[in-house]
């Protein structure tokens, strides 16, 4: 039986209708980032004396999922530190958090992970900025994801001893994988940084369902052709 070109878009359609669907479904709304709250502590050293951890750059192991990165230690900083700080207490947080400028006066550490990605796709990175009116303000963080890169600076008042603000960074992913980075590149003595995230958005573009009943309109017509084809040849032979 020979079933007509459109008659066969007739019948794909709700299944290419209910592919895109689940193709929209799937975008994640998980973070992709590992440790992005700093709250895995399997492996933390107080290595200051002060519930606090500083790590060198280039260190790919001391925080799990991240590998320290800029030109000064950073510190990994838990609840019991003596400095009055906090962790930010968005939702997502939780005890501990980073300063990016490692005790150094203006240091510029930072922190970088790579994560898998689906080219095409869009993705929000999201983290918490911290600054300290004790530690001096205002402070900021060089965020890149996706080829493309962003200051972020805080806004501290002049009051505020502990202050958290939520920032992000959309992009598209032009790879497999994806480097999320955050750089310190503004501060006096601190630079908080805690809540780290990244949540695809938007799956990549796929054709709309009008195009995929045009494609298999012209499979179907090709096909035709070529039994057409068949018929002839066998009738000259």
């Amino acid at each position: 039986m020979t079933i007509s070109s459109k008659k066969l878009a007739r019948l794909m359609l709700p299944l290419c209708t209910a592919a895109l669907c689940a193709v929209g479904a799937t975008a994640a709304h998980a973070s992709l980032l590992a440790n992005g709250s700093f709250e895995d502590t399997t492996i933390f050293i107080d290595n200051t004396g002060q519930n606090t951890e500083t790590v060198s750059p280039g260190d790919s192991t001391s925080i799990p999922g991240w590998t320290v990165i800029g030109n000064t230690t950073i510190a990994w900083i838990g609840p019991l530190n003596p400095f009055g700080l906090t962790a930010s207490p968005n939702p997502g947080g939780g005890s501990y958090f980073l300063d990016l400028t490692g005790y150094t006066p203006g240091g510029g550490g930072g922190v970088q992970q790579t994560i898998a990605t689906t080219v095409g796709a869009q993705y929000l990175l999201t983290f918490d900025l911290g600054s300290s009116t004790t530690f001096g303000v205002q402070d900021g963080v060089l965020a890149s994801a996706g080829g493309i890169s962003q200051s972020f600076v805080s806004s501290n008042p002049g009051n505020q001893p502990n202050l958290w603000q939520q920032e992000s960074l959309a992009f598209t992913a032009t790879g497999s994988s994806t480097v999320i980075s955050l750089l310190g590149n503004l501060a006096q003595n601190y630079i908080g940084i805690d809540n780290v995230a990244v949540v695809e958005t938007a799956a990549p573009a796929v054709p709309e369902p009008a195009s995929w009943v045009m494609l298999i309109a012209g499979f179907a017509a090709v096909g035709a052709g070529l039994r057409h084809r068949r018929v002839g040849l066998r009738a000259i032979a």
